[in-house]
């Protein structure tokens, strides 16, 4: 039902992808779909999650600097392509849908920002960190610039942006060594 819910909706953008639609395409009832999801607009983060969350997950199997560029630069191919539009589109009407804005912080941006937060506190207690380091406000600095470009500025997001971004937010509080 999810992959019917984003199929329509990068076909037509958002307000194609009705529940009628995804029922129909599905073949699963609306009273089904309404048990789950209040309305269209979740039923898309949900889609939009399965298919962006394996791309941009952490591995803290790597040294922090790769971790975070693998991360970003996950996140930074999937928002230069069609679901970027479509994440574009969701911000926009999480804006005024209190339910669709309470889903994206409950279910991006909360589980995101913990796991980069993990990740940055992981590295500090590895000895590759500073303790001093922020990791709210590191997640903070590297994330809002991603966003910014997404939805304000409309600028590239693309590797040696990441790069840039990595390296003056984390580049301050490596340890020797831990490059």
């Amino acid at each position: 039902m999810t992959r019917a819910a984003l199929e329509l909706a990068l076909e037509g953008g958002l307000p194609y992808a009705t529940i009628e639609r995804i029922a129909s395409v599905s073949g699963v009832a609306k009273s089904t779909i309404y048990r789950r999801w209040p309305n269209a607009g979740a039923i898309l983060m949900d889609a939009f999650l399965d298919v962006v969350g394996p791309a941009i997950a952490y591995d803290d199997s790597l040294p922090i600097l790769a971790n975070f560029r693998r991360s970003v630069a996950g996140l930074s191919e999937v928002l230069n392509g069609p679901h970027g539009r479509l994440l574009q589109h969701l911000l926009g009407a999480a804006q005024s849908d209190p339910e669709l804005s309470r889903a994206f912080v409950e279910r991006w941006i909360g589980p995101r920002r913990q796991m980069g937060r993990e990740a940055i506190e992981h590295a500090v207690a590895r000895g590759e960190l500073a303790a001093e380091i922020d990791p709210g406000l590191s997640m903070d600095l590297i994330y809002g610039a991603i966003y910014y470009r997404l939805a304000v500025s409309f600028s590239e997001i693309d590797r040696d942006f990441v790069e840039t971004v990595v390296m003056r937010v984390l580049g301050p509080y490596l340890i020797e060594g831990a490059r």
